[in-house]
């Protein structure tokens, strides 16, 4: 791509040749075309290559980057194109020759034995009864455990400091000693993990600030790729390494930042670069090259919805493909996904399809889906479904009835019979626990009495029951043909699996994860119909499949979560859990926080414009039951209603007709501040559209004995909007004579309110 072939604003950046720049570039914007040409454009102008230094968020896009740029100034010497890690690590070892810091030794930690680390420690640290848990539940401690870890490690803050402003349970508290434990470790045995190439350097220079000028100071261009994705730690380094001399160049965009558990915050790029560099200069790069106007039309009417980022609307180029964007109610999303999948090979059988999931655990019953149907698939995961933790207690009560447990070793019998007497955990101590355990591996059958007969005369009549209940399943399983669906539902009910997951978790998230698996097993296992024995054999066969499928070369399907889709494109993108519970994402459980709603829109916006040719939006259907018994993921996302998905379809038909004017109505009385913007873009400007909200009315108020007001806000199959002299518009979920449940669109909360107090404050829209 030749410079004449940029846009008007991307030549601007080009041509920015003093003082720091912020450059806002929407999804498809065209970033990478645009940073090599600056480079380019500065290399001409005889900046030299040393002088430059580029900051890329991770090696594949460093390495792209490298690529294309070798590629457009080909023969000329290349600026250091580093990621921060990298350049991080560099920094590390002058200060190690520098006598700052102790050389380390060994390779970087890797994950599983920093696991090793961090699930010893915390069994020294904590109490008898938390111990006892942190041994039966180490998943569930070790991985928050870890991104706590990692999170203090992203910033300036002590670790106490961070742990105040997590809504963690009181256990928790030992994760800040955790901290200093592992600190101390790693420092006796002079390791490092990946977190440290930039964590030691950063608090060493701020520690030691004579060091820094060492550092800073040097270049004349600083770029910096990705830039919403920064945190405190990064921001630190960019800081010192700019030293106040030499111009720094940001490019991003704050309405894609989506890692604010790496510690990544909007403010950075809306904000904060200009407080901490002075004067800065803004370009805004608004044409995308990937996706059509609809979804364009879609995106900006959700995203403009947020307040902390910057008034860019998004515009599709005149070159872009026209992109159809569908909003479909279903009651199996999996089933109709595959159905989506198919038509999208049947219309182009080269097509890339990507199915994004708001959480891990809502891809389960589409992968089984798909096993079943024989479509290849790329998993964006490092184990699969049918690989879960959380299943293995299926797979061992499976593995007795189809008489294949026997087969195991004395010792891998032992540690299977614990995993079962621990799921879920009975509340008895697990040295007794590992006792019953070490006497059940010497068994080969009739393993229900035989577990009855192993239990001390010293367990609570409770305690004995609970064990006993798992001893008759375990029975039935190993001596009649039951069917699998059945065993499974059965151990899952009469153990209370569901409960014991919840209880046992640390925190909503994961006990969620884990019960969405479970039951998406358990309901692919009933599609099945197979007795237990069969179905055994079955998910042998299975994970004989998930083998071959990671060596397949027909990956054209990939399931993966809206995390890891920030940076990629495909033709046709499919997003499932368009509801009241998964976007906004609303955890369940009792460590429950309201969610971050600005950050969920976000993550959405990301999610719908990977999308080229296709997107296909899946909410809930209307259900057959009363509203007031609905869950939330029955219910609508009122990410749904900002989508606007029906309203930009008839607004574009509107323009392609040439129609003189155009009502918009409804929608709260929002007014798309963009909408202007675009309809210029479009050669529309000449569009009346008027905006004409229903007007609203009072709710009316009969007064029954008793001073009580009956009002009736809902029928059966239709939602109610109000708005809320103070809290705003919502959706009224439930209600009674006493009280009405409503969901407000600020923040997503289900508040209940009393009808006495609150009827003359709210409207009917």
């Amino acid at each position: 791509m030749s410079i004449a072939q940029l846009t008007l604003e991307q030549q601007a950046v080009v041509a920015h040749k003093q003082g720091h720049a912020r450059v806002i570039a929407v999804a498809g914007a065209g970033k990478t075309s645009t940073l090599t040409h600056f480079i380019q454009a500065r290399l001409h102008d005889g900046v030299p290559a040393r002088r430059m230094l580029v900051l890329m968020y991770n090696k594949a896009a460093q390495e792209d980057f490298q690529k294309r740029l070798t590629s457009l100034v080909s023969g000329q010497p290349l600026p250091q194109i580093r990621t921060f890690h990298s350049l991080g690590l560099k920094i590390y070892d002058r200060l190690i020759t520098m006598g700052a810091l102790p050389q380390w030794q060994g390779k970087v930690l890797s994950d599983g034995e920093t696991e090793n680390i961090v699930w010893r420690l915390l069994q020294e640290i904590a109490d008898d009864d938390t111990r006892q848990d942190i041994l039966s539940q180490r998943r569930k401690w070790v991985e928050p455990a870890m991104a706590f870890l990692d999170l203090v490690k992203s910033g300036l803050l002590p670790a106490a400091d961070v742990l105040e402003t997590l809504d963690y349970p009181p256990e928790c508290r030992i994760f800040t000693e955790l901290f200093y434990r592992f600190e101390d470790w790693r420092r006796s045995k002079y390791r490092i993990s990946y977190s440290d190439m930039l964590y030691d350097p950063v608090m060493c220079l701020r520690s030691h600030p004579e060091l820094a000028d060492h550092f800073g100071g040097h270049m004349q261009w600083i770029l910096v790729d990705e830039y919403q994705d920064i945190n405190d730690v990064q921001q630190a380094l960019l800081h010192m390494l700019w030293g106040g001399r030499g111009n720094v160049v940001v490019i991003g965009d704050p309405d894609q930042t989506i890692y604010e558990f790496r510690g990544s915050k909007p403010e950075f790029i809306v904000s904060r670069f200009a407080q901490e560099f002075g004067d800065v200069t803004t370009y805004q790069l608004p044409h995308t090259f990937r996706y059509g106007h609809a979804l364009s039309f879609c995106a900006n009417h959700l995203i403009y919805h947020n307040r902390e980022r910057e008034a860019v609307t998004g515009l599709s180029h005149s070159t872009t493909p026209e992109t159809r964007v569908k909003l479909h109610r279903v009651r199996n999303e999996a089933a109709f996904s595959i159905k989506l999948i198919r038509d999208a090979i049947e219309q182009d059988e080269n097509a890339e399809i990507v199915v994004i999931h708001r959480i891990w655990s809502l891809s389960a019953a589409l992968e089984l889906g798909l096993l079943k149907e024989d479509i290849p698939y790329h998993l964006d995961h490092s184990r699969s479904v049918l690989e879960a933790w959380e299943l293995r207690i299926f797979w061992l009560l499976l593995e007795i009835a189809s008489g294949r447990f026997a087969e195991r070793s004395v010792r891998s019998r032992e540690d299977s019979w614990l995993h079962i007497l621990t799921t879920p955990f009975p509340k008895v101590r697990r040295a007794l626990l590992e006792r019953i355990a070490q006497k059940m591996g010497a068994v080969t059958h009739g393993y229900g009495e035989a577990l009855i007969e192993a239990l001390p005369d010293d367990l609570s009549k409770w305690q004995i029951q609970q064990l006993e209940t798992r001893a008759q399943i375990i029975s039935a399983a190993e001596l009649t043909n039951m069917k699998g669906w059945r065993l499974l539902k059965d151990y899952a009910e009469q153990t209370e699996l569901e409960e014991g997951i919840r209880d046992n978790a640390f925190s909503a998230q994961q006990s969620d994860d884990r019960i969405e698996t479970i039951r998406a097993f358990m309901s692919y296992a009933r599609t099945t119909d197979l007795s237990a024995s069969e179905l055994s054999e079955h998910w042998r066969a299975l994970l004989q499949k998930v083998k071959a499928q990671k060596n397949h070369s027909d990956q054209r399907v990939t399931l993966t979560s809206a995390h890891k889709s920030k940076g990629r494109e495909w033709d046709t993108v499919i997003i499932p859990g368009l509801n009241g519970q998964y976007f906004p994402y609303h955890p369940e459980g009792e460590f429950t926080t309201a969610a971050d709603v600005a950050s969920e829109r976000r993550l959405l916006y990301v999610s719908m414009t990977r999308a080229r040719k296709q997107l296909h939006l899946l909410a809930p259907d209307t259900p057959e039951k009363p509203l007031r018994e609905c869950s939330e993921r029955e219910m609508p996302s009122t990410f749904e209603r900002e989508l606007g998905v029906s309203r930009s379809k008839d607004l574009l038909e509107a323009i392609a007709r040439g129609d003189s004017t155009y009502v918009l109505r409804g929608q709260d009385g929002y007014q798309p501040q963009w909408l202007g913007t675009y309809l210029a873009h479009l050669g529309a400007g000449d569009l009346e559209v008027r905006f004409e909200v229903p007007a609203s009315s009072t709710v009316g108020q009969v007064k029954r004995p008793g001073g009580v007001i009956d009002s009736k806000f809902n029928d059966d199959k239709k939602l109610t909007r109000i708005v809320h002299d103070t809290l705003g518009t919502g959706i009224v979920i439930s209600e009674d004579s006493d009280y009405l449940k409503v969901r407000f669109d600020s923040d997503s909360r289900v508040r209940t309110l009393s009808r006495n107090a609150v009827m003359d404050k709210i409207r009917l829209l």
